[in-house]
């Protein structure tokens, strides 16, 4: 072990004898740091902003649980239906549609109802402009075109065959095809 310098020593002895005030050290700070700008002089006490962090903590808690009672943040339901299923629309020259926005509208508000439900999946429209095929030319001629799909959760193919019965296509003159997703996980 090292000796001490006869510096360090009379700073130790001086150490021993001074007492050590915190609250003055305190005030000598907080004075320091107020004529420097640093800092800003205590405008409330400190049981008025706790209240404030109090009642902004609540607050905050009673809109958490609002915003999540609401279902506005929620994605998708933990555990859906085990069976997933296929609905594809189809179009041919008896499918007429005389109010496009009503159109759209109508299929809007049944894939909003199933996804209220967290039963619904995906859903898309396919480009009626551009296509290619890659098979057999007495299928590609045939009178038919699919146009969409929608792809939902479903108990079983009898319920999966209600909420297939209530999609608007088939009320345009299209057909509806219905089909189980294998499930290979």
């Amino acid at each position: 072990m090292e000796e001490l310098t006869p510096q360090e020593r009379e700073a130790f002895s001086k150490l021993s004898t001074q007492t050590f005030n915190m609250e003055n050290q305190k005030s000598k700070t907080m004075k320091n740091l107020t004529s420097r700008g640093l800092i800003t002089p205590e405008s409330k006490p400190a049981g008025t902003r706790l209240a404030y962090r109090i009642a902004a903590s609540i607050a905050l808690l009673a809109a958490g649980y609002l915003l999540g009672s609401t279902g506005l943040f929620t994605t998708t339901q933990s555990t859906p239906p085990m069976n997933k299923y296929a609905l594809f629309l189809y179009e041919n020259e008896e499918f007429t549609v005389t109010d496009g926005n009503r159109l759209v509208q109508e299929y809007t508000d049944w894939a909003a109802k199933l996804a209220s439900q967290n039963k619904l999946a995906y859903a898309e429209k396919l480009n009626d402009n551009e296509k290619q095929w890659l098979g057999s030319a007495t299928i590609e001629n045939s009178t038919s075109k699919l146009t969409g799909y929608f792809v939902f959760y479903a108990d079983n193919m009898g319920e999966a065959r209600k909420i297939a019965d209530t999609h608007p296509h088939t009320k345009y003159g299209g057909g509806l095809e219905l089909r189980p997703i294998d499930d290979l996980r």
